[in-house]
C-alpha cells in the first residue's frame, strides 16, 4: 500500500506540519478501535476484524495555532505481517504502543515492540505507552501502576484509555503530537522530513485560459 502523500494535488489543502504516527503492539488490543475513535468519534463493537498489513486514517486538527495533518497508520499485530510494518517505521515521527489491559501476554511483549522501534526508526522518533480497554475493570490481568512502572522503565509516556468510551483517547495523542513538535530544532526536523513525506502544496490559483 503506498504513501498517501506520493501525489501531489494542486487544490490540496496547506498545513503548517505533517506528522506520521504508527500504532503498534499485538493483535486485538484494539489499535483500530483507538484510531477510529479518535479519527471518527466512533466504537465498532460486536466481531473482531483484524487489520490485514497496514492501512491508515488522516486527521486534520489544529494546535498551538498550527494546522496539523495527522497520518495515522493501523498495523496488524500477526506474526506475518510484521515485515511490511517495519517498512513504515523510519518514516514515523511517534508511535503509540498498545496493550490489552486483561491481557498479560500483550504486555510481556512490550519489549520486543520497543525495540523493533528502536531498530528500525531514527533518534527523533517519540513513543508512548497505552493500556487500552480500562472499562473491563473486572477482566483486568495488568494493574495500572505495573503499566506505570514499566513505561517509568523505559523513560516513555503512559496513559490508560478504553476506545469503546473513549477515554483518554483525545489526550494520548494530543500529548504525543505535542511532544513532536516541541522536539525538533528547525535543522533536525527539515532533516527528518525531507526523506519523508511530500509537503502539502498551498492553494494556488485557478490558471488564466488563454485567448
Amino acid at each position: 500500500m503506498g504513501d498517501p502523500d506520493d501525489s501531489t494535488n494542486e487544490n490540496e489543502e496547506y498545513f503548517d506540519e505533517k506528522i506520521k504516527l504508527m500504532i503498534i503492539g499485538e493483535t486485538r488490543t484494539g489499535k483500530t478501535s483507538l484510531i477510529s475513535r479518535y479519527c471518527k468519534n466512533e466504537f465498532k463493537g460486536g466481531s473482531y476484524i483484524s487489520t490485514i498489513g497496514i492501512d491508515f486514517q488522516i486527521k486534520n486538527i489544529e494546535l498551538n495555532s498550527k494546522k496539523i495533518r495527522l497520518q495515522i497508520w493501523d498495523t496488524a499485530g500477526q506474526e506475518r505481517f510484521r515485515n511490511i510494518a517495519k517498512n513504515y517505521f523510519q518514516s514515523s515521527d511517534g508511535f503509540i504502543i498498545v496493550y490489552d489491559i486483561s491481557s498479560s501476554e500483550s504486555f510481556e511483549r512490550l519489549d520486543y515492540w520497543i525495540e523493533e522501534i528502536k531498530s528500525n526508526s531514527d533518534e527523533f522518533t517519540k513513543m508512548i505507552l497505552v493500556g487500552n480497554k480500562c472499562d473491563i475493570q473486572d477482566q483486568r490481568q495488568i494493574k495500572k501502576e505495573e503499566g506505570e512502572e514499566y513505561a517509568k522503565k523505559k523513560n516513555i509516556k503512559f496513559y490508560e484509555v478504553s476506545a469503546k468510551e473513549g477515554t483518554n483517547v483525545n489526550e494520548v495523542f494530543e500529548y504525543l503530537v505535542k511532544d513532536i513538535l516541541k522536539s525538533y530544532s528547525p535543522n533536525e526536523k527539515y532533516k527528518k522530513r525531507a526523506s519523508k513525506m511530500l509537503t502539502v502544496p498551498i492553494k494556488k490559483g485557478k490558471k488564466k485560459k488563454c485567448c
